[in-house]
């Protein structure tokens, strides 16, 4: 199947979302690979997103023919939701892509955005700069059937490639928002909020916490970074902190930030369904 060449001046439009401060001000987006793209398209098929403003093919793609059959099949589906298809060269698209070994095929989107539902619980990550952290936890989340995250000052970009990728498509289907100011929004948008922090100096074990306490207010989990843990300016308006117990024989100085966010909801996810 053959598309019109990319010209040179969309090309440079795509690179530029290589910024983020781009990605912001333009509140659009790259996502790469079939993975990703097909998620998406799944979406638009159900007309819960946009359509990609573009999708760009590789020429000439050095892939399995069964790999080379699913691109292509991909972009005929986006091509009868009526999105413009471009194809380029592979170094060209190599310089679009953010991985070394790209699958041959991306789009640019719109940003999602999904508001958060305040009456519903959330994952709260505090100074979280690692984007497969990031990604990885807003992943794990949306299997536990929360889809409310808030990303504080210091987290790695939720548009970041490497976010995008780890979340594996998870990010079009939760609300996650930044802030540049996390206690102080803590406090005037989600002041109904109950917030457990998570800490090694917790006083309380995780598998003893009570979520329930009272289930009238939505829960918030703050999960801070593993070198610095969670801000000063947060700690201070949390409801309770607690810690996951380190195994007796374990000289483990800390855990892996998204580790840690899985254990803790499943702990939460099993208190809900008693």
């Amino acid at each position: 199947m053959v598309f019109p060449i990319l010209s040179q001046a969309e090309h440079q439009r795509i690179r530029l979302l290589q910024k983020r401060s781009e990605r912001e001000s333009q509140q659009l987006c790259v996502i790469e690979g079939e993975h990703l793209c097909g998620e998406y398209i799944q979406l638009v098929q159900q007309k819960r997103l946009a359509k990609p403003r573009i999708v760009v093919v590789q020429e000439n793609l050095s892939l399995s023919d069964a790999q080379r059959l699913r691109i292509q099949e991909l972009a005929q589906t986006f091509l009868m939701q009526g999105t413009s298809i471009y194809q380029t060269s592979e170094h060209k698209f190599h310089l679009l892509a953010d991985v070394r070994t790209p699958q041959g095929i991306l789009a640019v989107i719109d940003v999602p955005s999904l508001r958060i539902q305040t009456d519903r619980p959330m994952i709260i990550l505090d100074g979280i700069a690692d984007p497969g952290n990031v990604g990885t936890i807003i992943r794990t989340a949306e299997w536990f059937g929360i889809t409310n995250i808030l990303l504080g000052e210091g987290c790695a970009d939720k548009l970041h490639p490497k976010t995008l990728r780890a979340t594996m498509g998870a990010i079009f289907r939760c609300a996650v928002q930044s802030t540049p100011q996390l206690a102080e929004t803590l406090q005037s948008n989600f002041s109904h909020y109950r917030l457990y922090g998570a800490s090694l100096q917790g006083k309380t074990e995780l598998d003893t916490v009570d979520w329930s306490k009272n289930w009238s207010q939505p829960c918030g989990i703050v999960m801070g970074s593993e070198a610095h843990g969670i801000s000063a300016g947060v700690e201070k308006i949390l409801d309770q902190t607690f810690r996951i117990k380190r195994g007796a024989m374990s000289n483990a100085e800390s855990l892996n930030v998204a580790v840690a966010a899985g254990i803790i909801l499943h702990h939460y996810s099993i208190r809900q369904s008693i």
